[in-house]
């Protein structure tokens, strides 16, 4: 048996059947061929007439068709063609400076004078080194520009020293003073730096939440990942982290099992505020609220704690709730006409932001009542413009810095094994009295 690549005779073994053919491997260069010796061999005829037709442009499905063999066959035939002319020379250019290419370890090892294994023990950190070799490695590194292939780094040691961030609100940065996220994107920037992480942002959320699955955040580009306001039991949420990726929630507590979280206590603050405005004699207290997300579903049932704890029956007439996005200034005008409508109208309305606090006070000044005086109005979160809407809206303070800076911190204990019970965090709050509750 003669091998058609190399001509050696010697160690050729048989290598299966394909097309009834037996097929042979040559151990000396590697290709595996078989030997037609069936009466039907292509003949040469049959070849050119192949090439003709390639050359003239013809496909070669439509080639395997008129001449009744299998395209792999034409496919073979035209790969072993010969050029038939040579390329055009390339016109004369003006020299331009070499192309760097970029260098490797061996050429780091060269230029210190050392074995590439020296070179990779001082890059891993492993064995002895005297000060002076680890000095040349150094000034040779610096010299050849050369800096450790990361993909290969993070592929041997299953780490690619990278966190994913999924966040809302990033269409909106330049609303600074109305915003929740530019500080919590701050912390996690400087805490992800101090950990040694980069952040990879995930872009386009919420709007892409339909169009994703939880396996985009499973192909190894990400170590763990940080949500922001993720909504509850939210099914791509889940999937990465059934898939063994250490996920943090940030301001939602509730989450599928496995994902930790970072929040604030909505509930306690929640029933702060009802406890406030019954302090200042609010018997008649209104909740404009959302069901969106796990924080807004706290602060509801903080609300009807607070209510309950008061010893004041829930009113369901005076709990209005909508998804947040439908909350505009004509739906909150609606709803609160509706309630200033009513014969025995509310004295105060808990809101679950500071916008819609806002928007509410400016529709009830509007209709010619006071606020405080006539009605007074809560907000929640203290955004930077808290202090000057309205004239200075009372509402609850969340350490957003802190909850970033914490998000950073728990998922990489995750990722380095902590137990989940150590990576659920939740702060306390603090009321923020203002002149929307009392003058």
């Amino acid at each position: 048996m003669t091998c058609p690549n190399c001509a050696r005779q010697d160690r050729q073994v048989k290598a299966g059947m394909t097309g009834g053919m037996q097929r042979y491997k040559c151990m000396h260069c590697g290709r595996r061929y078989s030997l037609d010796t069936r009466p039907h061999a292509y003949t040469a005829s049959m070849r050119e007439r192949a090439a003709q037709m390639h050359a003239a442009g013809t496909s070669i499905r439509q080639i395997a068709r008129d001449l009744g063999i299998s395209r792999q066959t034409v496919c073979n035939w035209v790969r072993s063609q010969p050029a038939t002319s040579e390329p055009a020379a390339p016109a004369p250019t003006t020299p331009g400076p070499p192309i760097r290419t970029r260098n490797t370890i061996a050429d780091v090892a060269r230029h210190a004078g050392v074995s590439t294994s020296t070179v990779s023990n001082y890059l891993n950190d492993k064995g002895r080194m005297s000060l002076e070799t680890r000095h040349r490695i150094d000034d040779a590194m610096k010299a050849l520009y050369f800096t450790p292939n990361a993909l290969v780094r993070s592929i041997r040691n299953r780490r690619t020293h990278t966190i994913g961030l999924v966040s809302y609100g990033i269409t909106d940065l330049e609303n600074v003073d109305y915003s929740i996220v530019p500080p919590v994107l701050s912390a996690i920037n400087e805490a992800a730096d101090q950990a040694g992480y980069d952040v990879l942002l995930y872009t386009g959320w919420p709007r892409k939440r339909r169009s994703r699955t939880g396996s985009d955040f499973l192909n190894g580009q990400i170590d763990g990942l940080i949500w922001m306001s993720p909504q509850p039991q939210d099914s791509q949420l889940r999937f990465a982290a059934a898939g063994g990726l250490p996920v943090i929630a940030m301001l939602a507590r509730r989450v599928p099992n496995g994902v930790g979280y970072v929040v604030c206590d909505n509930i306690a603050a929640s029933r702060d505020i009802v406890h406030h405005l019954v302090g200042l004699g609010h018997k008649r207290i209104a909740f404009l609220g959302s069901t969106d997300t796990s924080d807004y579903l706290d602060r509801a049932a903080g609300y009807r704690e607070g209510l309950a704890a008061a010893g004041i029956p829930h009113n369901p007439e005076l709990e209005s709730t909508a998804g947040y996005l439908q909350w505009s200034s004509e739906s909150v005008e609606t709803v609160i006409a509706d309630w200033l409508r009513m014969s025995d109208r509310p004295t105060a309305i808990v809101a679950i932001s500071d916008g819609l606090a806002a928007q509410a006070i400016e529709t009830i000044r509007r209709s010619g009542l006071r606020v405080p005086e006539d009605i007074a109005v809560t907000g929640f979160d203290d955004i930077p413009a808290a202090a000057g809407m309205q004239g200075g809206i009372t509402t609850v303070h969340q350490p957003f810095r802190e909850i970033g800076k914490l998000a950073v911190e728990r998922l990489d204990a995750m990722i380095n094994g902590a137990p989940l019970a150590q990576c659920r965090i939740t702060l306390p709050m603090k009321l923020v009295i203002r002149s929307s509750t009392q003058t």
